[in-house]
């Protein structure tokens, strides 16, 4: 349903339990037995009737000290409390009001009477009549002096819940937090009043968009639980629930998985299937699995739930449109449109009879109905109902939540699909600075997984947007510079947020900060090394890896949060092409690409690209050209290239497919600074010839930027103060005969040090010494070399359970592992059968994940002198996960990295003609331009010159 922008929202839900129940209930039956034996005599009988209630009375009031209504965020509704009764609980209610007159009861059981009545009213969805009932029973409680009365409390509880359900949530957190606060004083922290009021919290928390409040407060909730109720109890089940639901909304699918069914489990040992509460617990899991694209569970779990609710509620329930509704939406990602229509109206006509036109799952039915329209072409039935949608979500929900930011989207859409131009760029603008705000909010706490997670739930907004920006900008030309600043603020952004925050911390003089920065880093190598156990070994040693990375996980979102330029907020959309240009001189000009996942009605799986042009010498909008075919560039065009390069042979095709319209834009440009997307990444534009016969390389200096807006930097680079230069090459592999020793590499390392050592401090390993451990100890060098083998695992080498050492399990999951570099003693890792060694810290085998706690900050430039150093997955508006982005992370200014397998002896005549260059004229970027037309000399084919590139200031 992502595609077409349907969305299942969350609901608040009460449950009322009390461990104690079945057995006051028991012992109750048996006492009222024996008295009622004793009294027989017919005359005795008021007495007999007197006698049970007030025993009734005693052990309701019993439960009402131990009795709190707990939050259930729920996945497939916002509809709000239904009661999971207990077996006996609507007896007792009844039994303790059954007094003869209302004069005989005191007022707390006239005000416990207003509440059980406002929990009836609220459990129909009757919410108004709920409001009336729990402002009465809270002003008699008030009026009377009763505020120590545990159901006071409860009523202040509830009220929260009501206006969560109801949408109104500036009130729901007042009475939210009031109830925390009084249950706080009242019973403590360590008590299960508290615990509920806290998980209520985290509900809320997590409604409003809170997430990382909602996270603490979760967990800490979980803690309180797991202590006051045990670890098998049904508010431990509901808070781990919770947290489930928070992790889906973060996008941290797997873990919500694993955290749901452990309530599952908790809940079948619990409850029977006609639990709402239960079923619940299992449509969440068939959200989660149709999140996952797991369609076929999905389908399957939603019918069974279908089918309970049926028997419960019959077909005019709330909760039965809620399943209809969720159908719907699977089936439309299913492509299973034909029930889609019916389904969905019978949703909405539910909702309107229950709910009333005014609640927020009356606008989310409507607002899928209204997508499902437009997708359909029926416009005229779409608009009504998307703009109905807006309001009720504007009126219930506020400005603020991400609902409302969907449905301003969603009419984005449909303007631009009736070629309304101005009016969808007008509400894209508000929608995407409405992200950028969320991303200021939410991403300064977070790890980088969890940023990870969060901005590809948000990137799909940008990309419709920049797909819509194609069309519209022949009438509209303004949206090209919001593509370009919205581009400018969010591409590499997951890069610049873990830069950000790693020379933040080092550059506090916190020294408690620091240290728990170096005992992350330790968390971090240790992962490493546990990431080339099989399965198998990590039992034998019994190591719980999802327990060491929660760990990990916990300590860098606690740095990230204690960081001060995360305290501040993380600042986006701080940079402007305006601005950007500038910083252009009268030759100058900058090429930023966007690779964009084409949408229509939905995403289409067909890339195109745009190309971005700002010139020095220019004024007004950039310029843009349109790549239609980009599915065509990244694989046939690509693989032609690919094998020209390494055959050896013309290339007449590669230049007019990624280059030639590009260059049409270029004239009177001498210098290019080129931000690469997509394939783009995976090639070199210098080694593109033109029809003339002249490669790039011979027409314009070209710089690689991660970001255009790096651009800033490089004007104003201010040279690292080091004055250490590192080295390292020809390692001695050991025992595998598969990993062939480069003698080009001794004398490369041998050459260069003998350059560098006129200027520079320069430490050299070679042989036994150019060890994992070695690089590891580098401490910020001016100029870091390593001259090795690399690597990359092709998805065909993942079919292993271990290629160069590393278990292809943990390499599926993190990208990062997936490429690295050989050194001394790698040869023995990778030997068949060979068993991991806890105390074995180094394994000759140098991954980009561990390469990104190197301390680099204050170096200038990485060369990794080896084949395929510049590959890794490569992820639309991120870059390359690979080396690249490792020893960029870990600080580095600029990276001369291999695109191929590049031969052994041109790399060292590329490499010694680079540092002579550069000690000579203080330019490196210029310095390896030219080293790279002296090696053509040599060497006319790219195969030899062409395969390395230089990327960042």
């Amino acid at each position: 349903m992502t595609n077409l922008i349907f969305r299942a929202a969350v609901v608040f839900l009460s449950l009322s339990f009390s461990p104690t129940q079945a057995q006051l209930l028991k012992n109750l039956k048996k006492g009222l037995q024996n008295k009622v034996d004793e009294l027989a005599d017919p005359d005795n009988l008021q007495k007999a009737v007197d006698y049970s209630l007030q025993k009734m009375q005693a052990v309701r009031d019993r439960f009402d000290t131990t009795n709190f209504n707990y939050a259930i965020a729920v996945s497939d509704d916002a509809t709000g409390l239904f009661h999971i009764k207990e077996k006996g609980e609507d007896i007792m209610r009844i039994a303790s009001n059954l007094n003869q007159s209302n004069e005989k009861k005191t007022e707390a059981q006239k005000a416990r009477g207003l509440v059980d009545l406002a929990e009836t009213f609220y459990a129909s969805h009757r919410f108004k009549w709920a409001e009336n009932n729990y402002l009465q029973a809270k002003a008699k409680y008030e009026g009377e002096g009763l505020t120590e009365d545990p159901n006071y409390l409860k009523t202040l509880a509830n009220l929260g819940l009501l206006y969560g359900s109801m949408g109104r949530y500036s009130s729901a957190l007042q009475y939210t937090d009031e109830a925390l606060q009084a249950r706080e004083q009242r019973f403590g922290k360590q008590s299960a009043g508290y615990a509920a009021s806290l998980n209520n919290r985290a509900v809320l928390s997590k409604e409003i968009g809170k997430y990382n409040e909602a996270e603490e407060e979760i967990n800490e909730a979980i803690r309180l639980n797991q202590w006051v109720h045990g670890d098998n109890s049904m508010p431990y089940a509901i808070a781990l629930n919770n947290k489930a639901m928070l992790y889906q909304a973060l996008g941290r699918y797997e873990e919500a998985v694993k955290v749901l069914k452990q309530g599952i489990d908790i809940s079948e040992g619990k409850q029977s299937e006609k639990s709402a509460n239960h079923q619940r617990f299992l449509t969440n899991l068939a959200l989660l699995y149709q999140d996952m694209q797991q369609y076929e569970k999905s389908e399957e779990t939603f019918l069974q739930v279908i089918q309970l609710k049926e028997k419960r509620f019959g077909t005019r329930h709330p909760d039965y449109a809620h399943m209809l509704n969720n159908l719907a939406s699977l089936y439309v990602e299913m492509g299973k449109d034909d029930d889609v229509e019916d389904l969905l109206l019978k949703a909405a006509n539910i909702y309107k009879k229950k709910l009333g036109e005014n609640h927020p799952s009356y606008a989310d039915v409507i607002s899928d109905l209204g997508n499902f329209y437009r997708y359909k072409g029926r416009t005229g039935q779409a608009e009504p109902l998307l703009k109905r949608a807006l309001e009720v979500r504007e009126q219930t929900l506020g400005t603020a939540h991400p609902d409302h930011a969907q449905s301003m989207e969603n009419l984005a859409i449909l303007y631009w699909k009736l070629g309304d131009y101005p009016q969808a760029a007008q509400l894209y603008q508000k929608v995407l600075d409405k992200s950028l705000e969320f991303i200021r909010n939410y991403f300064p706490p977070m790890s980088e997984a969890e940023k990870t997670n969060y901005w590809d739930k948000l990137r799909p907004q940008f990309q419709r947007f920049y797909s819509f920006a194609l069309e519209a900008y022949v009438s509209i030309p303004e949206v090209i510079g919001h593509m370009y600043d919205y581009h400018l603020a969010t591409k590499a952004l997951l890069l610049d947020a873990t830069h950000k925050i790693r020379s933040k911390i080092l550059g506090s003089g916190d020294h408690m900060l620091i240290d728990d920065y170096l005992v992350w880093i330790d968390k971090k190598e240790a992962l490493a090394q546990f990431y080339t156990y099989s399965k198998a070994e990590l039992q034998e040693q019994k190591v719980n890896l999802d327990s060491l990375e929660r760990i990990a996980n916990e300590l860098e979102r606690s740095l990230s949060a204690r960081s001060e330029v995360f305290s501040r907020g993380y600042e986006v959309k701080n940079f402007s092409y305006q601005s950007l240009r500038n910083l252009l001189g009268e030759q100058e000009a900058v090429v930023e690409i966007i690779r964009i996942n084409h949408y229509e009605d939905s995403f289409t799986g067909k890339p195109k690209y745009a190309v971005l042009i700002l010139k020095g010498h220019q004024t007004g909008e950039p310029e843009m050209l349109t790549l239609a075919d980009g599915q065509a560039l990244e694989e046939r065009y690509f693989k032609y290239y690919f094998n020209a390069i390494h055959q050896k042979v013309e290339d007449e095709y590669s230049y007019p497919e990624f280059w030639q319209q590009v260059e049409a834009k270029l004239t009177g440009v001498s210098q290019v600074y080129l931000s690469s997307d997509g394939i783009y990444n995976q090639l070199n534009i210098n080694t593109l010839k033109d029809h003339e016969g002249a490669y790039m390389i011979e027409k314009y200096d070209l710089t690689l930027l991660t970001n255009s807006k790096e651009l800033a930097s490089i004007k104003d680079d201010v040279p690292g103060q080091s004055s250490k230069a590192l080295l390292m090459g020809f390692p001695t592999y050991g025992a595998d005969e598969k990993l062939k020793p480069l003698p080009g590499t001794e004398k490369e390392v041998s050459q260069v040090s003998r350059i560098l050592r006129t200027k520079y401090k320069v430490e050299r390993y070679q042989a036994e010494l150019a060890s994992e451990s070695n690089l590891k100890r580098a401490d910020n060098p001016k100029i870091l070399h390593v001259a090795t083998h690399g690597f990359f695992l092709e998805d065909a080498a993942m079919k292993k359970e271990k290629v160069f050492g590393i278990n292809t399990q943990s390499a599926k999951d993190n990208p990062l592992l997936r490429s690295g570099l050989l050194l001394a003693g790698a040869g023995n890792a990778l030997q068949e059968g060979r068993s991991n060694d806890l105390d074995e810290q180094d394994d000759g085998i140098l991954t980009a994940y561990e390469a990104t706690n190197l301390s680099l900050d204050d170096t200038d430039l990485v060369v990794l002198s080896a084949c395929e150093t510049g590959r890794g997955d490569v992820k639309a508006g991120e870059g390359v996960y690979g080396l690249q982005r490792a020893f960029l992370v870990s600080g580095a200014n600029a990276i001369i990295m291999s695109l191929w397998k590049v031969s052994d002896e041109a790399t060292q005549q590329l490499m010694v003609s680079f540092y002579n260059i550069w000690l000579r004229t203080g330019d490196k970027q210029k310095a390896f331009k030219q080293a790279q037309l002296l090696l053509k000399t040599k060497y006319p084919e790219p195969f030899y010159w062409g395969g390395f590139v230089m990327v960042g200031r």
